[in-house]
């Protein structure tokens, strides 16, 4: 796994929250129960996400949590290095310490190359690009369903 726990949690929470209605409010247990997720483990993540400003929680009978970043401002590497240290851009995968240290490992020139480009990939992809692909799949499979 590329990704802590908490970290996948959280990219998969904001995820959901950007495909709702702008400005809806959901309760822990309604994004946990939709996305699989342990709820108790989720309200951790969910409180690590609104000290960094990605989204507010409300109390009340109208309260619950609500994304307050325009997801298309979110990246992918952000989100995740919030929960996750950028170890993998600097060590070696085959534990030589820093890559490109150690002149014997077989993987330092390819994973070099590698590293960049999934560095890159995480800084330009989005929340709000990732939510668009949800909807997009998610309308294609309810297309099937009805030609089913």
């Amino acid at each position: 796994m590329l990704f802590s726990h908490s970290a996948a949690y959280a990219v998969r929470a904001l995820i959901w929250l950007a495909c709702q209605p702008k400005d809806s409010r959901w309760l822990a247990t309604d994004v946990a129960s939709r996305e699989g997720i342990p709820r108790p483990y989720l309200s951790k993540v969910l409180g690590v996400l609104k000290t960094q400003g990605l989204i507010s929680s409300f109390r009340g009978p109208n309260g619950g949590y609500v994304l307050v970043r325009d997801p298309e401002t979110i990246s992918l590497m952000h989100v995740l290095s919030l929960f996750d240290s950028e170890k993998w851009i600097t060590e070696c995968p085959l534990a030589f310490g820093n890559c490109g240290e150690c002149a014997l490992c077989p993987l330092g020139d390819v994973w070099d190359g590698t590293r960049t480009t999934l560095q890159h990939f995480m800084e330009a992809t989005t929340i709000g690009l990732l939510a668009q692909r949800t909807l997009s799949k998610k309308a294609e499979e309810m297309g099937q369903e009805r030609i089913a």
